[in-house]
């Protein structure tokens, strides 16, 4: 006995669950790299070669 065919709705919403999980993903991603970018030094920051005042802007420019 075969498994039945995946339907059309099927596929919607495993591409809707892979879609919400990978949002998930990137936002925990951010977040992280918020909390270690806020915990850097200046001297660090500068060695990066950015300030500190540019770090939001920088995460929210590589967000999606």
């Amino acid at each position: 006995m075969n498994a039945p065919k995946p339907t059309s709705f099927h596929q919607r919403l495993i591409h809707a669950l892979r879609g919400w999980r990978r949002r998930v993903v990137n936002r925990r991603r951010a977040r992280a790299d918020s909390r270690h970018l806020a915990g850097m030094s200046e001297h660090e920051l500068r060695d990066l070669g950015i300030g500190r005042s540019e770090v939001p802007g920088l995460l929210d420019e590589h967000r999606y």
